[in-house]
């Protein structure tokens, strides 16, 4: 009898937990983070890590006045290795500035920053859309970012409100 409820303890130790809990998660003092900067002082940009306090995504917005929106919130450590896994398989540790990128003058100057506990890069595209292999970087943080989470401010221009506003008086 003894034997049976040594059995029955071993095995509910796991009991109550919730599969993320389980991971067993090891930062790596992992980082990746991209900023885009438009014309005018505008920018936007995300930043996921892990060492500053635990895996957590980070998202920011600034207009070309000057007014910044950002917020930051907390990631399951298994949101963290999905997104870590898509951007790992870019092998980043070997890109540079693109040169695929539409490079126009006008276009978003986009600067990645990622590293490790081995490897640290960073490269530039200036771009309208992200080419390959770019955009397995940007878009899984994108969404991440995104997920169930408003917009950070407001992407009408005034101008276009203002007409809004008169059609609405009509």
């Amino acid at each position: 009898m003894k034997r049976f409820l040594f059995l029955l303890a071993a095995c509910g130790g796991h009991h109550g937990q919730t599969s993320s809990e389980a991971i067993s998660f090891n930062c790596h003092d992992r980082s990746v983070s991209y900023m885009a900067t438009m014309g005018g002082g505008a920018e936007l940009g995300i930043l996921m890590d892990c060492k500053a306090a635990g895996p957590r995504i980070k998202r920011w917005k600034t207009d070309k006045s000057g007014a910044h929106k950002e917020d930051t919130r907390s990631l399951d450590p298994s949101a963290f290795e999905k997104v870590w896994t898509q951007v790992d398989g870019t092998g980043w540790p070997n890109l540079h500035d693109c040169a695929n990128g539409t490079g126009g003058k006008t276009d978003p100057v986009y600067t990645f920053d990622i590293k490790d506990d081995q490897n640290t890069a960073s490269f530039q595209c200036q771009t309208r859309e992200m080419p390959y292999p770019y955009h397995d970087i940007s878009d899984p943080l994108n969404l991440m970012a995104n997920q169930g989470q408003p917009q950070l401010g407001d992407d009408e221009p005034a101008d276009a409100k203002a007409l809004d506003k008169k059609d609405m008086q009509r």
